[in-house]
């Protein structure tokens, strides 16, 4: 028997503990909602001796490979995305010809990364991909494992990052944003600001949270912003799907590093993402856990001594730097962390799990 080697904490083990006992956690965790199972129970079937009608779809979509019937899957996957977010996203089909099918919404953005560090090389100039301060990790982490230079920018000098940043530059920003899980008004002017100054899309948008607000933004995300040059997404927030990784990249021009996601997918994926965007709408599961929301948001409070607000995001919440008298829990929620003035951010998700019932085992079956 293999035994896994113990990992480094990532995160002060104490202060970790603590905010999870409270039914909390510093890294946002997606949450398994019912209506998560009852799609996977959908496309399953439950009769794997004489298949029902659910299971036989579903075990015939693995067969006759050669026929190419598999691309219709991920084709219809990624155009039914396109509309189901339409109510939130601006995204031309014409201006994003080239769509793959990704592994949730990291494959996607590494790719995208890597790619625009070969650019750089054979360009011959130095690449940096740029970032706002207490953005998503990924990006960060990314650019380092490509040994890109990662340059961080305090988001409230947005406008001077808009008019100064390099023309060669990438930069990658979430909508709505990682920082503190709300919608970022000022993101449609960023776009317009990084437009006027250069010559080439220079953005790397990343929408994973779409389907995680329960309502419309003051305006719809400028996806289709002559700034961006790709638009990444994933279901695994929005639907409580993180280890089905589910998500996709509409890209203006080909990524040839994808090219091969047309063949190397996982239909089980595809198809339960395909079913989850048909049974609810864009707002759909995040006006039904609305309520736990703020549920679990008054209750993680108490127990941590934090006046928390809920986010746009359903599973996140938020406070400011005084909201709370401990200086360490404080320091250690802080987004981003080095900025003593910013606000703290968590994830409701293990509180919410256990107020819906998604907690723990299965009960039942055979022992």
């Amino acid at each position: 028997m293999n035994e896994r080697a113990p990992l480094p904490p990532i995160h002060d083990p104490e202060l970790d503990r603590r905010v999870k006992d409270a039914g909390a956690s510093k890294t946002v965790y997606a949450l398994v909602m019912p209506e998560t199972e009852a799609a996977k129970h959908a496309i399953l079937g439950n009769c794997p001796a004489s298949p029902d009608a659910a299971r036989r779809q579903y075990l015939e979509q693995f067969r006759d490979a050669w026929t190419g019937k598999q691309f219709a899957l991920h084709e219809a996957f990624l155009a039914r995305w396109m509309a189901w977010a339409d109510p939130v996203v601006a995204l031309s089909p014409a201006g994003f010809p080239w769509r793959y099918p990704t592994a949730g919404g990291s494959e996607a953005l590494f790719h995208v990364i890597a790619a625009y560090g070969n650019r750089a090389r054979s360009e011959r100039f130095e690449p940096e991909i740029h970032v706002f301060s207490g953005e998503y990790e990924g990006y960060k982490a990314y650019a380092e494992a490509c040994r890109i230079t990662a340059v961080e920018h305090d988001r409230a000098d947005w406008e001077k990052v808009g008019r100064s940043l390099p023309p060669t530059a990438l930069f990658c920003i979430s909508q709505p944003s990682a920082i503190d899980g709300d919608v970022w008004p000022q993101a449609n002017a960023f776009f317009e600001l990084l437009s006027a100054g250069a010559a080439k899309p220079r953005v790397l948008l990343d929408v994973t949270y779409i389907g995680s607000i329960a309502e419309a933004p003051g305006s719809r995300i400028a996806a289709d912003s002559p700034a961006v040059q790709a638009v990444a997404f994933s279901l695994s927030k929005p639907f409580g799907v993180y280890y089905d990784r589910i998500g996709g990249i509409f890209c203006r021009e080909a990524m040839p590093s994808l090219f091969g996601n047309q063949w190397f997918k996982n239909l089980t994926s595809l198809q339960l993402g395909l079913a989850l965007i048909e049974r609810h709408d864009v707002y759909d599961l995040a006006r039904r856990y609305k309520h736990v929301q703020r549920e679990a948001a008054t209750e993680v409070g108490h127990r941590l001594g934090i006046a928390l607000t809920p986010s746009d995001v359903t599973i996140l919440a938020r406070a400011s730097r005084s909201d709370t008298l401990d200086p360490a829990l404080a320091a250690f929620l802080r987004r981003p962390a080095n900025n003593a003035q910013a606000g703290l951010r968590v994830c409701l998700t293990p509180a919410m799990a256990q107020m819906i019932g998604t907690a723990g085992p299965i009960p039942g079956g055979a022992s």
